[in-house]
């Protein structure tokens, strides 16, 4: 059994070895454009609490990043489709093993009317691709695990809240993703936010421990 167990998992370290290599290629090549972060301060209906972060998705997962897929004709809002590993569920209705969802940063066309050298509208345009890199969701690197909240709508899994309630691991340690919010002192919300992910810390520790 620890054989077969061993084989699954280096089954699994290879294709995301593959995986990776091929998305850092991809990425690698594009003219990338730094998004501003958007909506950081509505914290209107996003969870802050554990209570609240249960009762508001279908379930609170543990994953792993498995692969990225381009989506294509994009604008405006980028996305990224990301094949997920659900290593557990922490809470809620259990999932498939592997799920499919979308992450808010990623490959984005902008349209740019071009304009000759008397600063005249020129004929046609431009429709050029970015890779477009947010403070607020900067994308996870294949291989790596995060924490957030999974609802189920129409038969597509969707992170509910990918700007706040969206966990990485740095050192070990559960950090909220997004970087700004990371900066931000003296904020009542933020805090509740840094008081879930301590709690989140201490529940996956309890549970690692058992």
């Amino acid at each position: 059994m620890l054989m077969l167990v061993g084989c699954h998992h280096n089954k699994q370290q290879s294709v995301i070895s593959k995986n990776k290599q091929r998305w850092n290629q991809e990425t690698k090549k594009a003219e990338v454009k730094k998004s501003p972060s958007f909506g950081m301060m509505d914290y209107s209906n996003e969870p802050l609490t554990w209570h609240k972060f249960k009762k508001q998705n279908d379930s609170i997962i543990l994953g792993t990043v498995i692969d990225y897929k381009k989506n294509k004709n994009q604008t405006m809002f980028p996305t990224t489709s990301v094949q997920v590993k659900v290593d557990k569920v922490l809470a809620g209705k259990k999932f498939s093993k592997y799920i499919t969802t979308v992450f808010p940063s990623g490959f984005g066309y902008e349209d740019k009317i071009e304009t000759n050298i008397e600063g005249n509208n020129a004929d046609g345009i431009s429709h050029k691709e970015y890779l477009y890199q947010k403070k607020s969701f900067p994308l996870p690197k294949i291989g790596s695990k995060f924490v957030t909240g999974i609802v189920k709508d129409q038969g597509k899994y969707q992170v509910s809240a990918p700007l706040f309630n969206f966990w990485t691991f740095n050192k070990g340690q559960l950090k909220l993703n997004n970087l700004d919010i990371r900066n931000i002192e003296n904020d009542e919300k933020v805090d509740q936010l840094r008081d879930l992910t301590e709690f989140l810390n201490c529940k996956l520790n309890s549970s690692h421990n058992k």
